[in-house]
């Protein structure tokens, strides 16, 4: 199960980040993050798929339409080979600003 649990101006996401997941939460996908929230931390990850990123991707992009910035931080190992895979270094960073 995906979990994301917002603590001060990081949200810390942890389970995995599947199309399955993804399903599960598309509903909500706007209630996950709040507006206050500066970073993700996905360092809890433990699967991701494309659908996956692309959840994350979408989050980012609905904190701009909304006038916050948004950085995602800490992938682990797996969802690195993603972001390689699919040349999206410039949203992710190995550590929070």
């Amino acid at each position: 199960m995906l979990e994301f649990k917002d603590e001060g101006n990081t949200c810390y996401v942890s389970g995995e980040l599947s199309q399955t997941e993804v399903i599960r939460l598309w509903p909500r996908v706007d209630k996950l993050v709040t507006l206050g929230v500066a970073s993700i931390d996905l360092s809890a990850i433990n699967y991701s798929d494309t659908a996956g990123v692309a959840l994350l991707l979408h989050i980012v992009a609905l904190q701009h339409r909304a006038g916050a910035s948004l950085t995602l931080c800490h992938p682990p190992q797996q969802l690195q080979k993603l972001i390689d895979l699919y040349d999206l270094q410039d949203f992710f960073v190995e550590e929070a600003n």
